[in-house]
């Protein structure tokens, strides 16, 4: 039997499925020290500056990668080495434009004093190292090496948020927001690097004297279209309550709200994480026809539901007494605040459900108006209740949004999964879910 269960472990299969379960905790885990973290070491008015940071930094990044991975991963899975390496390159080409542009529009917001000069030459920095090493992570992911890919996610968002830590306990000098900003560029640094060494088998002396294809660089566009409005409705649905509340309430409030709102991130990363799991079951059910269709979407709906009760419960006990250990009486003044947002992240998480079910489906237009719907009835709501209620009105904002989302896409799901009871069921290609390391705390 021991003999048994240690060869079991040491299959290959198993031992990388571990490996990437684990480096996934380690890093989920640091996101939720990074939040506390700064909330101990920043003032609750830094700590909304950098809520405002990072939810510039996550439409720049959408920006500068315009979602040109969904078409791209499914050109890399039947290519040869020599046309993954020219695929990347095109990528490349894409990325490196784009970020021309964004560079221009964050001087135009410096010179219009919108943006923090200081801070500036950081943001670039990060978001350089942000762009490559996520692409990066999905390159590997797509070519079957996935604790590979999650080393470097690791890298990117989860080491060095242990040693700032140790750093700023023990030395309490660099408790300051640069110090968070330099840490990070110096994780995207290293995750680039390992991902350099991890794709260096590709023959990329061969791209001497390369031409960049736009031909295949306007084909990606295109298709990225409905991707890329998609990701812009999730974005605004995560970070428009920052900006409202920073515009009517001020920064002080934010930095409360920026806290919880770190703490809702990381349990959508969470289910972001084990929903991917599920997303290979549920299309290959699709394709296999409606029995298994549903099959698939069913067990891929109770483990979630399992998940997310879970995670809520465990969240609503745990959190006052954690703010009171820690001391973070600024922040337990208003736990109120996350109490109004746990509902919201509740139907968030689960409406990853009828999101799959849609794109397995192969139903682009369904999700498009689901994100985009929702992203306009919270910047409503966020508008209309954030300067009556505060941080409380960008809850509320937040949680009838999230239950927007989850009604719509269900609508349209079981809609979907009836008609495909009536036609015969046609495989191809799908868009992939909205990235949860798009979402920063």
């Amino acid at each position: 039997m021991r003999s048994r269960l240690l060869d079991l472990v040491t299959r290959p299969a198993v031992a990388g499925t571990v490996a990437a379960l684990v480096l996934r905790a380690l890093t989920l885990a640091s996101r939720f020290l990074l939040s506390l973290l700064l909330a101990r070491m920043l003032s609750p008015a830094e700590m909304g500056q950098y809520g405002l940071l990072t939810a510039a930094m996550a439409f720049a990044l959408l920006a500068v990668g315009l979602e040109f991975y969904s078409y791209t991963l499914r050109e890399l899975v039947p290519a040869s080495l020599e046309r993954r390496a020219r695929i990347i390159a095109d990528q490349m080409v894409l990325g490196t434009a784009a970020l021309v542009v964004v560079g221009i529009a964050v001087a135009v917001a410096i010179a219009a004093g919108s943006f923090p000069a200081r801070l500036a030459p950081w943001f670039i920095v990060i978001l350089v190292t942000e762009h490559i090493s996520l692409e990066a992570t999905r390159i590997l992911i797509i070519t079957w090496r996935p604790v590979r890919a999650y080393i470097g996610v690791f890298l990117r968002g989860g080491i060095w948020v242990y040693a700032i830590a140790l750093l700023m306990f023990a030395a309490p000098s660099t408790r300051t927001l640069e110090t968070v900003l330099v840490w990070w560029a110096f994780g995207g640094v290293l995750s680039i690097a390992f991902s350099a060494f991890s794709l260096s088998e590709l023959p990329w002396h061969e791209l001497r004297g390369y031409r960049p294809n736009f031909k295949h660089i306007r084909e990606g566009l295109w298709t990225a279209r409905p991707f890329m409005l998609t990701a812009v409705g999730a974005l605004v649905i995560s970070y428009v309550d920052r900006f409202v509340i920073d515009a009517f309430v001020g920064r002080d409030a934010l930095g409360i709200y920026t806290f919880y709102s770190t703490i809702l991130i990381g349990l959508l990363s969470l289910g972001g994480s084990v929903s991917h799991q599920f997303l290979p079951k549920v299309i290959a059910g699709y394709a296999a026809g409606p029995d298994a269709y549903r099959t698939a979407m069913w067990s891929f709906f109770w483990s979630m539901l399992a998940l997310v009760c879970a995670t809520m419960i465990v969240s609503a006990l745990v959190m006052g007494p954690m703010l009171a250990l820690l001391g973070l009486s600024t922040y337990a003044a208003s736990i109120g605040v996350f109490y109004a947002i746990l509902p919201g992240a509740f139907l968030r998480m689960l409406a990853d459900v009828p999101s799959y079910a849609l794109y397995a489906a192969r139903s682009d237009k369904y999700l498009l108006i689901c994100n985009l719907g929702s992203a306009g009835v919270s910047t409503v709501l966020n508008v209309v209740l954030v300067p009556a209620l505060g941080i409380y009105g960008a809850a509320i904002a937040g949680g009838i949004a999230s239950a927007v989302l989850f009604l719509s896409l269900a609508g349209f799901a079981v809609h979907r999964m009836r008609e495909s009871l009536k036609e015969s069921v046609a495989t191809g290609s799908v868009g992939l879910p909205i990235d949860p390391d798009m979402l920063y705390p």
